[in-house]
């Protein structure tokens, strides 16, 4: 199975947070994808709240696994993918991903919640 795990999942991961176990079950897939977008995403959140060390942690924790570079194909599916299902920039370019490699979309984002390929963890 590949796996396409999102920003709100890895930072429940790289947290350590109580939710984190939701998440753990992706890593043992047998590829995991991470889209470009995921890792500056992933690296901002690290930097703004742990500093340039935390950034550096972060993003050595995801270079373990398949970087996604945005390419046209994945712009131009996340554009249509955005249109059809009012999805924001980042959320498209990441689902875009995900069906472009017949992956599963691991997130706790509302914005994702009855799409179809999605793994969907309700936050409360």
């Amino acid at each position: 199975m590949r796996v396409v795990l999102d920003s709100s999942g890895w930072i429940e991961l790289l947290a350590g947070s109580d939710r984190a176990a939701l998440f753990e079950p992706a890593l043992h897939a047998e590829e995991v994808l991470i889209p470009a977008i995921v890792r500056y995403e992933v690296g901002r959140y690290a930097f703004l709240h742990r500093g340039a060390e935390g950034r550096e942690l972060a993003l050595s924790a995801l270079s373990k696994f398949e970087l996604v570079p945005i390419d046209a194909e994945v712009a131009d599916s996340a554009a249509e993918l955005a249109h059809n299902h009012k999805l924001a920039m980042a959320d498209a370019l990441v689902y875009a991903v995900a069906k472009i490699a017949n992956a599963e979309l691991w997130t706790q984002d509302s914005h994702f919640e009855n799409l179809n390929g999605v793994c969907y963890f309700r936050k409360g």
